[in-house]
């Protein structure tokens, strides 16, 4: 892995959070379909299996009322791995997996999900690509899960603060942003705003061209970081760089790093002890959802997936080049993804699911992604919303 070298502050001014609406987003599944003032929008489902659909959002979602909406969402809790390289003709590729278990109900332990690749165009503002949850809307609405806007009595009104639901994107520009949980530890400061950080990754994707202006976007935006300190964000753009932005204790931190799951990566949790007179560090346990202890290494949640990736990474390393620099096909970097990839069977610090995969191109501003872990078809779009062939 790259130097990690740090840039932070401390933000000591508070701004007002812009409140936003719940605008009328009109839509639905292949059998529904609605306009109004002109403006069409559609939900069209891509798998067979009803995990993931596509919806061109042309409303305006900028209004005043928003944030009452977000607040009634309530927490969002992605877990994840993501990881920055380049394909075989050297173009940035950013590639990620969005890890969370949605469950039927209590009583109904089936894995569920409902995945839908958003392109928004706001007027004055980045064209972008990205990928919701929108189970994060409504957990408990059996409509808002595999297939659920394909059945009767599907609402599209439910999907009005969607482009706020996106876990990961790219703009026109080639930025590419996405969310990664942070575990709060005793003592730190949990996230005033639980949305907060699904908010600031659409600000970036529709504000900033580069990562210095998403860094930028952190310290002037309309959330502080008190807001969003329970999840930090994984950045690349066209240029080749990628960086980690997180929030702790109220501190920015923007670590230079290729790899981002779910620890912090601009703080050291390691314990420091005394043995025979020399300074040690010992590794926090990692436990599982009963709280036994799996591991003797690692900084915590994730971190077993960091060194998975790190280790094939450095495999890739181009030693032609004086900086560190990756570079391998985009089907060995699937081969990365499905090594992380989180399913009922792989429980080292608890059980969770991999709802998509996907393989971002910053240079082309392309997503291919591959739903629930089927592997053997992917759905790939231009930043622009056309579908292509993969």
């Amino acid at each position: 892995m790259r130097k990690m070298d740090h840039m932070i502050w401390k933000r000591t001014n508070c701004l007002l959070l812009t409140a936003l609406i719940s605008l009328s987003l009109t839509g639905g599944a292949s059998s529904f379909c609605a306009s109004e003032a002109g403006n069409q929008s559609t939900l069209t489902r891509l798998d067979d299996s009803g995990y993931l659909y596509y919806m061109d959002y042309e409303k305006d979602y900028y209004s005043p009322e928003v944030m009452n909406a977000m607040r009634e969402i309530g927490f969002i809790d992605p877990g994840c791995s993501v990881f920055f390289t380049h394909n075989e003709a050297g173009e940035p590729i950013t590639c990620r997996n969005y890890d969370y278990p949605h469950r039927v109900s209590k009583e109904d332990r089936s894995l569920t999900g409902l995945n839908i690749i958003l392109h928004c165009k706001p007027e004055g503002k980045y064209e972008s690509i990205a990928i919701a949850d929108a189970v994060w809307i409504d957990e408990n609405n059996p409509l808002l899960q595999r297939g659920g806007p394909d059945q009767k009595g599907f609402d599209p009104g439910m999907l009005d603060i969607l482009p706020y639901e996106c876990m990961d994107g790219i703009n026109e520009k080639g930025l590419y942003v996405s969310i990664q949980r942070v575990d709060i530890k005793e003592g730190d400061q949990p996230a005033r705003f639980q949305a907060g950080s699904s908010m600031l990754l659409r600000y970036m994707l529709d504000d900033c061209a580069n990562i210095d202006e998403a860094v930028r976007k952190t310290k002037t935006g309309i959330l502080v970081p008190e807001d969003w300190q329970n999840c930090h964000f994984m950045v690349s753009d066209a240029s080749g760089r990628s960086v980690v932005i997180e929030s702790r204790n109220s501190i920015v931190s923007v670590i230079s790093s290729d790899i981002c799951t779910n620890f912090y990566l601009g703080s050291d949790d390691m314990e420091d002890y005394y043995m025979n007179g020399k300074l040690r560090e010992e590794a926090v346990k990692m436990t599982d959802e009963e709280m036994t202890p799996g591991y003797r290494y690692g900084f915590g949640h994730g971190y077993h997936r960091f060194v998975t990736i790190l280790g094939q990474l450095e495999r890739y390393r181009d030693t032609m080049k004086e900086e560190y620099y990756t570079r391998m096909p985009e089907s060995t970097a699937l081969v990365i993804l499905q090594s992380v990839a989180q399913n009922p069977f792989t429980n080292a610090s608890g059980i969770s699911m991999t709802q998509y995969s996907a393989i971002y191109n910053n240079e082309k501003k392309t997503m291919e992604v591959w739903p629930f872990q089927d592997y053997s078809k992917s759905y790939v779009f231009e930043v622009t919303g056309k579908q292509i062939s993969p």
